[in-house]
């Protein structure tokens, strides 16, 4: 699946940005981050988790609305 993103209107562009940002810290936030015991493993997958779980939701709720408001003439991605 390709998607232009002269499809998007604005909104949807700037939700797709901020999916994108949550990805890309999620998955640094693993490398950057060096937890000493088991609790701050924890916390730490925890943490990793939830931003990649926005991320998903994000791109997810970004494509639904660019299907659903008419962003595309043809009405497919």
């Amino acid at each position: 699946m390709r998607l232009s993103m002269r499809q998007l209107d604005a909104r949807t562009r700037q939700r797709m940005v901020l999916a994108n940002l949550s990805l890309a810290a999620g998955l640094m936030l693993r490398v950057l981050v060096h937890p000493a015991g088991q609790i701050q493993r924890n916390w730490l997958d925890a943490a990793c988790g939830f931003l990649l779980g926005i991320s998903i939701g994000v791109n997810l709720f970004g494509l639904w609305s660019c299907r659903h408001c008419g962003a595309n003439e043809s009405g497919r991605l």
